[in-house]
């Protein structure tokens, strides 16, 4: 009687080990690139939290029948009501809704980016009045985000 070892040897061979070790070296590469320019995401984060306090604004004005005013400037904006509704002063800082305490205001702006200075109020109808640059944008130079505001309506378009 002749017996047959056929015992199989379990486990990878050197080339699928190989090919799995090159593998995740490409992927790393890619995701390495990715985890790496963070301040683009950030300008990114901090872009849609502007444009989203300028909607918000555009609301509370709306809501409440006072002027609301967004001050814009080179790194920061901030949200400011006028201390009653028939005084133009914007004294009041306009309170934060998800924190409820502290003013809506922002200056987490990332290394680098610059915003365009300027007011944008919004009347009680919620439209843009008052003048200044009607588009505004967050820059590095080489990377731009941008919104304008219309004045007939108040509507925030992103660029």
């Amino acid at each position: 009687m002749i017996v047959v070892n056929n015992r199989r040897s379990s486990g990878f061979s050197l080339i699928e080990l190989l090919m799995v070790v090159i593998l995740v070296g490409i992927l790393s590469i890619f995701a390495l690139g990715r985890l790496g320019n963070q301040d683009a995401f950030a300008a990114r984060g901090f872009f849609d939290d502007t444009v989203g306090a300028v909607r918000f604004a555009q609301k509370l004005a709306v809501s409440t029948g006072c002027d609301v005013r967004v001050v814009l400037t080179a790194n920061s904006y901030q949200l400011l009501q006028s201390s009653s509704c028939t005084a133009n002063d914007f004294l009041l800082p306009v309170t934060n809704p998800a924190q409820r305490t502290s003013p809506y205001q922002s200056n987490a702006i990332p290394p680098g980016f610059s915003l365009t200075v300027g007011n944008i109020t919004f009347n009680a109808r919620g439209e843009r009045v008052g003048g200044g640059p009607p588009t505004f944008a967050l820059s590095d130079g080489a990377t731009t985000y941008s919104f304008t505001v219309h004045a007939g309506t108040g509507l925030v378009e992103v660029l």
